[in-house]
């Protein structure tokens, strides 16, 4: 349907998709005043808004064939920008001005650290493998998710401190972590596992402060299984049967 369209007609919904891409900006841009007033339930709309932009944005492009009618634009540098902003910058926010997460004192450090982590691992030349399943080399810098983790299970600051020294360290381990979206292992289990996923943990989210503490244990189900296909690529692939 879409090469029926008129070329004017392309090139709009090719550029509107970058509109999509950008209005991410927005979203985080948002989040961060939200974390400013510690307004941390209009923190986690913005968020997930922002998120469902990411999550779409690719597939967007694909279908409406971006590289091609809206070539102008460097898309992937348009994402890795509204990522850091999303994933990073705001997460760093949140170490800084939500309480007890990490110990006192240390939360300029936190927030220091995964920002300048951070921004070596969005620009290595190779983050990205070009292999045929598409994984991530290091960790991915989902700061914004570890985040919300840790304001939801209400762990020991010192505890939280642990983690986010360890996945800092994983950042420069060439460790290869999956891109869902682009999987090939188990392609239909791991779609649906991820949709799933993301639907119970925007409805979970949205009763904040009153997540249901059993959505937040089982979501943990899904990071055990993404991270059984990053660490161990051989699980799912045709030639280990």
């Amino acid at each position: 349907m879409f090469e029926q369209l008129p070329l004017f007609a392309k090139k709009a919904l090719a550029w509107s998709v970058h509109l999509f891409t950008a209005s991410g900006a927005v979203w985080g841009f948002l989040t961060l005043l939200a974390i400013f007033d510690q307004k941390w339930r209009a923190t986690i709309v913005w968020m997930i808004v922002a998120m469902f932009v990411d999550g779409f944005d690719v597939m967007l492009s694909r279908w409406f064939h971006v590289k091609e009618y809206a070539r102008v634009l460097d898309g992937g540098l348009l994402d890795n920008i509204i990522d850091y902003l999303n994933y990073v910058v705001v997460a760093a926010l949140i170490l800084i001005k939500a309480p007890n997460i990490l110990p006192t004192g240390f939360e300029m450090v936190g927030a220091f650290s995964i920002l300048l982590t951070s921004a070596y691992q969005f620009t290595q030349v190779d983050a990205k493998t070009d292999e045929q399943s598409f994984f991530f080399k290091g960790f991915p810098s989902v700061w914004n998710f570890l985040v919300i983790y840790m304001m939801l299970l209400g762990l020991h600051p010192w505890i939280n401190l642990i983690l986010l020294v360890i996945c800092n360290i994983l950042v420069f381990v060439p460790v290869k972590y999956l891109y869902p979206s682009r999987n090939t292992r188990l392609r239909r289990l791991t779609l649906g596992l991820t949709y799933l996923y993301g639907a119970i943990g925007v409805w979970a989210l949205l009763q904040y402060p009153s997540v249901p503490q059993w959505v937040v244990w089982i979501s943990l189900v899904y990071v055990g299984y993404y991270a059984l296909l990053s660490f161990f690529p051989k699980i799912g692939h045709v030639n280990a049967i």
